[in-house]
């Protein structure tokens, strides 16, 4: 469905105005639906629990300036077909802010790093029957197959987490190689005859992912996404999505109100949260939860049922790492580097060269000096950050020592989203925990989205599109329509129960949101 017409369906099912809605989270997911609830007509009271809108979008700037240097410690990029992120960022003013995002594989110059050999992406072919003897040695195969079976396992090794490569492995030597062998290969192949366009390859061969085990499968879809060539950036800052929402709210944003409880009622929902340290207690007519299930598990919950609690509970979360050096100059654009990504074995593996050129004022620039997930994320993200820092400082020097040199890193910034206290995960992922297929996974998710009597929800893990903020916005506003079709229940209500015995013991002091 495209954004116009679940907007007029909004408008349409709008037959009650004036409902007060609590949104709980001031990320992308909340602050769409207060955007959308406020101008049909209804009254929004926004909590978060951090000290900080936002969400898994986060700038972070080197400078107090907006025009200081930047990089991104959550969502960077958009592609083309999220059309729901693209009609925000025009209705918000921000339309001439988007440049393009030079992605994975498409800087010939950028660098590999597998097993102390460093070549550039160019090069990589050369080095292919040495590094892979088990792909090259096999004579059941022609030439061709070998080069992309070398190139997926490549690929895969550089970007996916460890039960990922495995699979791989297993599946290489049982199944696609005999898939590659089948198909004709030659369409995919550049001009220079051993670099191959992967991202053509798996979109138009869907029985090669049809081979894989279910879990790379899904992994196989997020690279289909992460190596288009129609990818966009925002110039000067994702955030600014955040900032133009939330001038657009009408309502205030109140930060530093950690929700610790839910109670649902029939015709309301208990939300218990800590401020300044006491608990309070807000009884509230209609709420939209746009809080992680990493996060909701851990409250004290009643009235939920069985389906739900167990959606909560199984949601699955993938940690991802990333680190910004602040450097004096772009070293990396002697070397031919002018955007994309270079990769790493090392347990850095992604290393982003930033697309976008640097403000006239200064020479300095943003290195994504590490971006992480799966067990590599976690690896980084259980180090404090100064060990961080010199870890994945020693591992960029490998592949470009002007990183070395005294005052070349001017400041640096990092985030361990598995850590992090609101989220504790960089996203939920279709392709981990107990979901083995996709048909599971859109179970999983419309299960994710359905509300519990007056409490709806939201984020990228009730979508079609986890890890995306086309998820978020998406399922932002399927709840939206919810709440605004929704009939109040006439029956008699229900008692609360009682939150005496919930985890948090400090006095209860009630109020209404």
């Amino acid at each position: 469905m495209d954004i116009k017409r679940m907007l007029d369906m909004c408008k349409l099912a709008n037959h009650q105005e004036g409902k007060r809605v609590t949104i709980l989270g001031a990320g992308i997911a909340g602050l769409i639906a207060a955007y959308e609830l406020e101008r049909l007509g209804h009254q929004v009271d926004i909590i978060e629990g951090s000290s900080r809108i936002g969400g898994r979008v986060w700038t972070h700037r080197f400078g107090d300036s907006p025009k200081s240097v930047y990089g991104e410690l959550g969502a960077m990029r958009i592609p083309n077909e999220h059309k729901f992120v693209l009609h925000y960022i025009n209705e918000l003013g921000l339309g001439d802010k988007l440049c393009k995002f030079v992605t994975v594989f498409e800087e010939a110059n950028a660098l590999m790093s597998i097993q102390g050999n460093i070549f550039r992406m160019k090069d990589a072919p050369q080095l292919f029957q040495e590094r892979y003897p088990q792909i090259f040695t096999n004579t059941g195969y022609s030439y061709q197959t070998k080069l992309f079976a070398a190139w997926l396992k490549t690929i895969v090794d550089t970007i996916s987490p460890g039960n990922l490569r495995d699979s791989l492995e297993s599946d290489l030597t049982s199944k696609l190689m005999d898939e590659l062998e089948r198909l004709d290969l030659e369409p995919y192949l550049n001009e220079d005859g051993q670099t191959i366009d992967l991202h053509s390859l798996i979109k138009q061969n869907p029985s090669l992912r049809a081979r894989c085990s279910k879990a790379l499968d899904m992994f196989l879809s997020d690279i289909l996404v992460e190596t288009s060539h129609d990818l966009w950036q925002l110039e000067g800052g994702m955030d600014q999505i955040i900032n133009h929402l939330a001038a657009a709210i009408k309502s205030p944003i109140k930060c530093n109100q950690q929700v610790v409880g839910l109670h649902i009622n029939n015709d309301h929902v208990q939300v218990s949260f800590l401020e300044a340290g006491e608990l309070r207690t807000s009884r509230c007519d209609y709420v939209l939860c746009t809080i992680p299930f990493s996060i909701v598990r851990q409250m004290d919950l009643s009235g939920f049922d069985d389906k739900k609690l167990a959606s909560i509970e199984n949601t699955f979360y993938c940690p991802a790492t990333k680190v910004l050096f602040h450097c004096a100059q772009p070293f990396w654009q002697k070397d031919g580097i002018k955007g994309g990504a270079s990769f790493s074995d090392e347990g850095i593996r992604q290393v982003y060269y930033p697309s976008i050129k640097n403000n006239a004022s200064t020479v300095s620039s943003t290195l994504l000096a590490s971006y992480t997930i799966g067990d590599d994320a976690d690896h980084l993200g259980m180090m404090s950050e100064a060990d961080r820092y010199t870890y994945v400082k020693n591992a960029v020097s490998k592949l470009h020592q002007q990183i070395e040199q005294p005052g070349m890193v001017l400041d640096m910034a990092t985030i361990a989203w598995g850590n992090y206290q609101w989220s504790q995960g960089g996203c939920s992922i279709p392709w981990g925990g107990d979901i083995t297929s996709e048909s599971n996974h859109h179970i999983h998710y419309l299960e994710a989205a359905r509300p519990q009597n007056t409490l709806f929800f939201a984020g990228e893990h009730c979508s079609r599109f986890p890890a995306w903020l086309q998820g978020a916005i998406e399922s932002s506003l399927e709840a939206v329509y919810d709440i605004a079709a929704y009939k109040p229940v006439t029956t008699s209500t229900i008692p609360i129960p009682s939150v005496s015995g919930s985890k948090v013991t400090a006095p209860i002091l009630v109020g209404r949101a």
